[in-house]
């Protein structure tokens, strides 16, 4: 059996305000492997970027990981790492592409000089600083962007945004970490562009054999990307699968109700897309039951009472929610997307 590179036991985050404490991740499990790209879904606020940000250790005051938590790389729980552990650990072993490339590089300083900085950090061979800028020129060029020298010279605001997300890349991947986190790397680009990055990050994947962590609410950016999918709403996993299980039989009203929103080519085009009404609960006070529950068109009695256990639908299928029971009434229940009823 294969080994996962990192396994998060038990996630708990919370943040402490004045207003009290923001239960922003809850009591969450998964694991990743090498080569294989796993997907966090979900709407903003449902915990999917402060997950990973824990991956990195970048929960900062006045957010907190909470006791019993852990994040096993490599058998390693990085939570325990000192900071000069951490310093070697990120940007070498785990690196992270963010959402806006523009805020993320520094507008003063050249992009050339902004990955070499990157590849100095973690230059465990003492190579010169010919070595380092012919590696980073190689890393532009390896990412898709022509006349990689003279770029190195340019500064982000000279740059395109599909440009300026391909350097994003090219400072992320220059150390070959085993572990890289894109958190909605894709949004700010249009269509094609993002078919590019997409294609690029795939690419590169192959060729460097590391794990990929694709944060987006978009499930139609990962549906020829991922391979394994987790649904998460109000700081919980609802739904995990391959992406077969989640684009071809989906079981929590939350992801139905997601695939529903996404447009799809085989849909009349006259046909108004669908909203999930209602809004995500207060994560101060999160529900005693289900949090979908306030939304969810199919919601019974005891959604409201009692927190869904999470069942294996099948293999590594599995979601939480009360309509797996076999008591439930699942007359109606679209068990499948496009609108096939069960019963």
């Amino acid at each position: 059996m294969e080994t996962p590179l990192v396994e998060v036991k038990n996630l708990s985050v919370s943040y402490f305000t004045y207003a009290g404490e923001v239960h922003s991740v809850r009591d969450i499990s998964f694991t990743l492997s090498q080569g294989k790209t796993t997907a966090l879904v979900g709407e903003s606020g449902c915990g999917k970027t402060v997950a990973s940000k824990s991956l990195m250790g970048l929960i900062e005051r006045p957010g907190k990981i909470k006791e019993g938590s852990q994040i096993l790389y490599n058998g390693r729980n990085v939570l325990e790492f000192s900071k000069r552990e951490w310093s070697a650990f990120r940007g070498k072993e785990c690196s992270m592409i963010f959402q806006d490339a523009l805020v993320s590089l520094n507008p003063t300083v050249p992009v050339g000089k902004q990955i070499i900085e990157n590849l100095k950090n973690h230059n465990e061979e003492n190579l010169p600083l010919g070595q380092l800028r012919r590696r980073a020129a190689e890393m532009i060029d390896m990412a898709g962007i022509p006349d990689a020298e003279s770029c190195m010279a340019k500064y982000p605001h000279e740059l395109s945004g599909g440009q300026r997300q391909r350097i994003m890349i090219a400072t992320a991947m220059i150390t070959k970490p085993a572990l890289l986190i894109a958190d909605e790397p894709t949004t700010a680009l249009d269509v094609t562009i993002q078919a590019q990055i997409l294609e690029l990050m795939k690419d590169l994947q192959k060729r460097l054999g590391m794990a990929i962590v694709m944060i987006t609410h978009d499930l139609g950016v990962v549906a020829d990307m991922a391979d394994d999918i987790i649904v998460m709403y109000a700081g919980k996993i609802v739904e995990r699968g391959s992406g077969d299980d989640i684009f071809y039989d989906p079981r929590h009203p939350y992801t139905w109700a997601l695939m529903n929103s996404t447009p799809r080519l085989d849909w009349d085009s006259k046909k108004p897309l669908a909203a999930i009404e209602g809004t995500i609960p207060d994560a101060v006070h999160p529900p005693a039951g289900c949090a979908f529950c306030s939304r969810c068109p199919y919601a019974m009695a005891v959604c409201a009472a009692h927190d869904p256990p999470n069942v294996t639908v099948a293999g590594g299928h599995q979601t939480a929610c009360w309509l797996t029971d076999p008591r439930a009434d699942v007359t109606g229940v679209p068990f499948q997307t496009g609108g096939a009823l069960h019963g």
